[in-house]
């Protein structure tokens, strides 16, 4: 396999390379996104579902600043369209959005009981604090992905 070192480590072609098995230069699109240990599985949902080349023109037309969030976001979605092919990210928001009204309502109907009455405990208490938006920590959990957008903003 060809090497480079294009910001993946001497020697070692980013992710997507690897993925693609196609030598990785210094002017890769995909090195600074792409690692290349966890990264070739990540990748190989984005190719399937959007394909490689495509990627790589709407990265290339982005400003370095905005690739991150474009490489995050566009995982994001090719993941939750292999999960659900026909409605993609849009059945995960619908369903995180009943939740919400779920708790929203089981919050009003119990705000009229006392608050010993009501069985709240800390964990309920947080879970409403963020719903309500008063977060405390971070409330948003999308696994690797989130990983993975966690790595790429520390480097």
């Amino acid at each position: 396999m060809a090497s480079s070192t294009s910001g993946t480590g001497v020697g070692s072609p980013c992710g997507a390379c690897k993925f693609l098995r196609r030598r990785c230069t210094q002017e890769c699109v995909f090195a600074p996104y792409f690692d290349s240990e966890q990264s070739p599985a990540q990748f190989a949902a984005i190719h399937k579902v959007f394909g490689a080349s495509n990627v790589s023109k709407l990265l290339a037309q982005l400003p370095v600043h905005l690739r991150c969030d474009a490489v995050v976001t566009v995982a994001y979605e090719a993941q939750a369209r292999i999960r659900d092919p026909v409605y993609g990210c849009v059945s995960m928001l619908q369903a995180q959005l009943m939740q919400v009204k779920a708790q929203l309502a089981y919050q009003a109907s119990s705000s009229t009981l006392p608050p010993a009455a009501n069985g709240g405990s800390d964990g309920d208490r947080l879970l409403m604090q963020q719903v309500m938006g008063c977060k405390e920590e971070p409330h948003h959990h999308f696994g690797e992905l989130h990983a993975m957008a966690q790595r790429l903003m520390r480097s």
